[in-house]
């Protein structure tokens, strides 16, 4: 898919819901609202939709959470039809709307995607990889029903033998476990198909490798490793403010939190099998670094490394280890 390069004079920000989408128009240089419209979300409110965003040339979409299944076949239609369209994360818009007030609805959240894009050019572009949409709507089932079953396994603990409760939680704890485990082995399946090599990165496993292909799509709408390592939440945010606290910085609250995770858990097995990223560490916890910190900078090198493993495979280079 392509898309035409042209200079953004309005932001089209689009809060989308299964039933309905609501969309915002922003002057691109004074950030001053321009109008707004609701739509259903069928064919003829996609058409109502375009027809209304045809009255702002230079626009580029802003649309939170893109990839959702209710808005990403419409983000699809945009893309194929060459407008340019920016991949807002919920979490970015909701950050904008505390900084605002609490008001909350479908305008404000609109409005708040096309200012989120505004003021963070370096956002990708929505680029969907192949099966990503199956992916992710896979890769996040799993991780729901995963979170519901430890939390049942948790509760039987405070189930004495025999009773009627944990009989029926154990046999609902049973249930989630073969779902969770039938959604592995979907989950692997569709890694072999779409990109197996994922798999050969030291930490990564059918789960894991999933999600990085849900969620990062084509690797090639990130400029730089420092752009995919902010989308990943795992670039650290300077935090100075006077003198005493001049050269700090602090943890990315922003970013995809789900590749975040994906960065802590290939660090975790990276800090038990990995010499390289052993020696890291602790050059950084001698050099002073609280845990913590140490930990953001392990993060900040696996999302680098791994942006420069999915790059080489894009382009069918081979891969040579950078130095930590």
């Amino acid at each position: 898919m392509t898309t035409t390069t042209t200079t953004t004079t309005t932001a089209i920000g689009v809060d989308p819901h299964p039933a309905s989408y609501t969309a915002a128009a922003l002057d691109a240089s004074t950030g001053k609202v321009l109008d707004a419209v609701t739509v259903e979300n069928d064919r003829e409110g996609h058409e109502r939709l375009l027809s209304w965003a045809g009255a702002f040339p230079g626009r580029r979409w802003a649309v939170e959470g893109a990839a959702n299944p209710f808005v990403s076949a419409f983000a699809g239609r945009l893309l194929a039809e060459g407008e340019p369209v920016t991949d807002v994360p919920p979490s970015l818009t909701s950050q904008y709307r505390s900084k605002r007030g609490r008001k909350k609805n479908d305008e404000v959240d609109a409005i708040n995607a096309a200012r989120a894009s505004l003021a963070n050019p370096e956002l990708p572009g929505y680029d969907p990889g192949p099966h990503q949409e199956e992916l992710k709507l896979l890769s996040r089932t799993r991780d729901r029903l995963a979170v519901e079953l430890k939390a049942k396994r948790m509760a039987l603990k405070a189930q004495p033998e025999g009773s009627p409760v944990r009989c029926a939680l154990e046999r609902v704890a049973a249930c989630l476990a073969e779902e969770v485990k039938a959604l592995d082995a979907l989950l692997a399946e569709l890694v072999e198909e779409v990109e197996p090599e994922v798999l050969e990165v030291q930490g990564v496993g059918p789960v894991l490798g999933a999600t990085i292909l849900a969620e990062v799509g084509d690797v090639s709408r990130f400029p730089s490793a420092d752009r995919f390592a902010s989308y990943c939440g795992g670039s650290p945010v300077d935090r100075s403010s006077g003198k005493k606290t001049k050269g700090r910085v602090g943890v990315n609250p922003g970013g995809n939190r789900r590749m975040n995770r994906v960065l802590h858990l290939i660090g975790r097995v990276r800090l038990r099998l990995d010499p390289r990223s052993k020696a890291l560490f602790s050059r950084k916890r001698a050099e002073g670094k609280t845990l913590r910190e140490a930990w953001r900078v392990l993060k900040t090198y696996i999302a680098r490394e791994l942006y420069r493993t999915l790059k080489a495979l894009k382009e069918g280079r081979d891969l040579a280890p950078i130095a930590a």
